[in-house]
């Protein structure tokens, strides 16, 4: 534990998936109460490629996530049911990402090192430019957030009737969708493509049960989010565990002890 305490780059590690999970969380009420999970999981596999193709021309892989993940979003976002299914049509596009994308990291020379980094994150790697970056990206989406809230909630609720009433917000779903695809950019270097989808929906699916309200259920998922980062970390130290895929273990042991308690808290109560 002393150990733990003291090494710098475990601090980092743990800062920077804290951050990087609290501010999944209102973004992950979202997801779920839209059931966008596909979505989510499409936009970090598109992550993947763009990650690969800027490692091939030159660039910052976070610049090439970001971008492609970015676009990705966009395009998914003008998915319909007229010719296929959206749902389809927003797998397809993920997954031809994700196997362009490791065709592309076959091409790169350090390909071993950079296909494990980037499927199942490299939180120990952080810097200190990491953690600004992710500090930075992450207030950006709170922000993001607190100003979209309104027009996605109101979506969330009734996205038909807005839409009938000429209340709909086509726009906030598109911010929606581009502040997702930040969040999967600066996700695939702590937790990985095939993990960071786990951030987004494990603490809101956790904080359901300790909320009344969509603003409470927001607050609690920011805090189960920032709470089951260190305590990953703990844990992959103490079993020389991988860190990402103990931080996504983390976050699901707090989701079944609050369901559990939950559950039982509900066969103590009288009828």
């Amino acid at each position: 534990m002393s150990s733990f305490l003291l090494d710098g780059f475990l601090w980092r590690a743990a800062l920077g998936a804290g951050l990087l999970a609290a501010a999944c969380g209102p973004v992950g009420c979202f997801i779920l109460w839209r059931r966008l999970a596909y979505v989510g999981e499409s936009v970090a596999h598109m992550g993947l490629l763009g990650a690969a193709l800027g490692l091939l021309i030159g660039v910052h892989a976070v610049i090439g996530t970001a971008a492609l993940a970015v676009v990705a979003a966009l395009v998914m976002s003008r998915a319909s049911d007229r010719t296929i299914p959206a749902g389809t049509f927003v797998g397809i596009i993920g997954h031809m990402g994700l196997a362009l994308g490791f065709i592309v990291l076959s091409l790169l020379e350090t390909v071993r090192a950079d296909l494990l980094g980037y499927l199942f994150g490299d939180v120990l790697a952080l810097t200190t430019a990491d953690l600004f970056g992710i500090a930075a990206m992450g207030l950006g989406v709170l922000l993001g957030m607190a100003l979209l809230w309104r027009p996605l909630l109101r979506n969330a609720v009734g996205g038909a009737i807005a839409a009938a009433e000429g209340k709909g917000s086509p726009l906030a779903q598109t911010a929606f969708l581009v502040l997702t695809a930040l969040l999967v950019a600066f996700g695939l270097k702590v937790v990985g493509a095939l993990l960071i989808v786990a951030l987004l929906l494990i603490p809101p699916a956790a904080a359901r049960p300790l909320a009344r309200t969509p603003e409470g259920m927001a607050l609690w998922a920011t805090l189960i989010g920032a709470v089951s980062a260190p305590l990953g970390l703990l844990g992959a130290y103490a079993a020389d565990a991988p860190a990402g895929p103990s931080m996504v273990l983390a976050a699901g042991a707090l989701f079944a002890l609050i369901h559990l308690a939950d559950a039982l808290l509900a066969r103590l109560r009288p009828h």
